[in-house]
């Protein structure tokens, strides 16, 4: 499965995607992370606490979006 990346926003740090995020809220727009990649990034993350549970690397499914 190909992961998609973001170009880094102008400031490339989590403080800039929260106000960015804040920001669309706000006045209606679009969030500055995709649901796909938002979605990606869970199953990396489920995949290591299960990875951590067994004591080994475990397989993870990434559903196509």
């Amino acid at each position: 499965t190909e992961v998609p990346v973001l170009p880094p926003l102008k400031e490339g740090n989590f403080h800039a995607k929260i106000r960015a995020f804040l920001k669309a809220i706000e006045e209606g727009g679009k969030a500055p992370v995709p649901t796909e990649q938002i979605i990606i990034n869970q199953a990396i993350i489920d995949g290591i606490i299960k990875s951590s549970k067994a004591g080994k690397e475990v397989e993870i499914e990434i559903p196509e979006i």
